[in-house]
Order: structure tokens, then sequence, then C-alpha cells
């Protein structure tokens, strides 16, 4: 599906770019009638055109037809080639989940037909900043690519999740840069724990020394969502929230097995009520913004983070109102590493079918 989509946008941008190319389009085509267009070039230029028609509301013979044809621009290249770049990140993504496929011809299919012509194209419009972004998503999900199939080591993507935003973040008051580099760093954790999970051994050092990693970029992601939050004119800042309760949740799980993480273990109870201050804070953003599945999912996150806090009973309470968005935001946090198997034992909710 993404290789036939990639086909498609190399075909359209190579119309483009002969269309780019091309002197001006005659615009006496926007006044000739359906009988000269037949007729051919050779007739349009007749001085004895017909006059246009008053459309009385049945199609005539004498009606005039109008071609508009839409210049082709430095943007309208720059749009088709971001599309694939766009594509090619989520290709990586895939890539990294499954472990399996070689990506090196995602990078050489952007080095050899996109790199040169993103740079020429950004040159000559006012959307440098918008290039670069997704320059960097793509750099990260190239190494986290990479890395998911063994061909980059921990240190190189490591070094290139630093590299990708560098730069971006010289002035720190971008808010898109910020939430983008805290999801890599979140995606960079995924990776870790996929890599671990295949892993036949690992030492008890280097596991410490993994765990130690993963706990400082989770906290760079938790800066950098603050960092967002704290902007003015952000947007969606309920989702900033609720993210930022997802981190400390992360965190936590590295105090489980089979991280036992002894500074995350330690720190549980100041992280899961840091995550239900972020959730209640969510939610109550989400409320005055009439945002209402993001309200839902903050309430039940929050609850949550409440009772494995101390069961008070706030889980059931969320789900006697709404049992399946209940379920749904359960199972969500499972696929998303927030929550484990005992978790959901402490929260009396381990079987979910019955929760339903």
């Amino acid at each position: 599906m993404f290789q036939e989509a990639l086909g498609l946008f190399q075909r359209c941008l190579g119309l483009q770019e002969y269309q780019f190319g091309q002197p001006e389009v005659d615009t006496r085509a926007s006044t000739l009638g359906p009988m000269e267009l037949d007729q051919g070039a050779g007739d349009a230029t007749k001085s004895n055109a017909p006059e246009p028609a008053q459309f009385d509301g049945e199609p005539s013979d004498d009606d005039t037809w109008a071609i508009i044809v839409e210049p082709v621009t430095h943007c309208t290249l720059l749009d088709t080639l971001l599309a694939q770049v766009e594509t090619l990140t989520s290709v990586c993504g895939l890539l990294s989940v499954q472990g399996t496929s070689d990506p090196s011809w995602v990078e050489q299919y952007y080095q050899d037909l996109l790199q040169d012509r993103i740079v020429a194209a950004a040159k000559e419009t006012e959307r440098q900043h918008e290039t670069r972004l997704a320059q960097a998503k793509f750099n990260c999900a190239l190494a986290d690519a990479g890395f998911g199939t063994s061909r980059v080591d921990l240190p190189m993507y490591e070094r290139e999740i630093v590299a990708a935003y560098e730069d971006l973040m010289v002035s720190g008051h971008d808010p898109q840069a910020l939430c983008d580099r805290a999801d890599a760093e979140v995606v960079f954790n995924a990776s870790i724990e996929r890599y671990l999970g295949r892993s036949v051994e690992i030492l008890p050092e280097d596991t410490n020394r993994i765990n130690a990693i993963r706990w400082k970029h989770l906290t760079k992601a938790l800066d950098s969502l603050a960092g967002a939050g704290n902007l003015p004119g952000v947007k969606n800042l309920p989702r900033i929230q609720l993210r930022r309760g997802d981190c400390e949740m992360l965190r936590r799980r590295l105090g489980s097995a089979p991280s036992n993480y002894d500074i995350a273990s330690k720190s549980e109870p100041t992280l899961l009520k840091n995550a239900e201050i972020y959730y209640r804070g969510a939610a109550r953003l989400a409320k005055a913004g009439a945002a209402t599945d993001e309200e839902k999912e903050a309430l039940a996150k929050a609850a949550i983070a409440a009772d494995l806090t101390a069961n008070k009973g706030r889980l059931r309470e969320r789900i006697a109102i709404d049992r399946l968005h209940s379920r749904e935001v359960i199972e969500d946090m499972i696929e998303e590493g927030l929550l484990v198997t005992h978790d959901l034992e402490k929260l009396g909710v381990e079987n979910l079918d019955n929760e339903a």
C-alpha cells in the first residue's frame, strides 16, 4: 500500500515538475466555447467567436466554458515532496515494529528522489521551518527502523534522536517542535522495550545502563511537553497534559519487572500522583473546550492513577458512568505500555470482558 502511494506521488511530482517548467498557459482558452474547443487550437483564433450566452437553467451549445488551470508553484512541489516524506516516516514506523525488513531502501529512496528536491523547493518558499520539522521526524523514524532491525546500535540511535531536533531547539519557543521531540523520545523508549523483549540475555549491568537511558529520555519528553504547554497560543493543551501524564506512567513502568529500575520503583507514589495531576488538568481543560472524548479519557486515566496509589474505587465509578469508553482507555493503556497485567489485578478489572 505504501509503495503504491509512493509511486502515485512520484508520478504526480513528475507531472508537476513538467508543468512547472512549461510557459504560462494561453489565457485565451478560458473564453473558448464548446464548438471552438472541439475544432481545435487552429480555429480558436477566429475573430468571430460567439458571445457568451446568458444561462437560463438549460445547457446550450452557446454557453461559454471556462478552463481553470491552477499554476504549479514551488509550494505545490513542496506539498507533494513532504507528502512523500510523511509516507516514508509511516513506513519506518511499521518496519521498526516488525523488526524483520531492511529499511535501507527507504533511506535510498529519500536520498535519491527527495532530499535535494526538498532543499531546492523549500528555499523558494517561506516554509523552511515546516520542512525541517518533517525532516527531523523522518530522521528519527529512520533511526528507529534501523534500531528495530538491528542495523543501528543503541548509542547511534540515541545520537540521531538528539541531532534531529538540535537546531530546532535553539529558540525553545516552537510548541510543535517540542511536541514532536517528545514523541520521538517516547518512541525511543518503546523501541528499547521491544529490543529487550527480543534479546535472549541481557547482563544486569547492561540492564541498569539501559534503564537509566530510558528514564533520561522519558524525562526529556516531559520537559519538552512542559515547555510546549507553557507557550502562549499553544494548540490542543488538553492533549499535551494527557501526554505528560502518560510519560509519568511510562517512567513508573520502569520500576516493574522485567526492568526493576530502582529509581522508578522508589518514586512510584510520586510518579502516580504527578500523572493524576496532569490527567485531571487535562480533563478540566478539555471540559472548558468542549472536547468530550479527551475529557472522558483524562477522567478515566486520572481514576486509574488514583486507584493505583490507593484503591479508592474511582475507576469503578468511571466504569459505572461509561463502561465502554473506560474499557477502551484501559486497553489502549495496556497496548501503549502504560499498564501491565498486575496493574489490572490491583485495579480489580483483570477481566475486561466483564467490565464492558
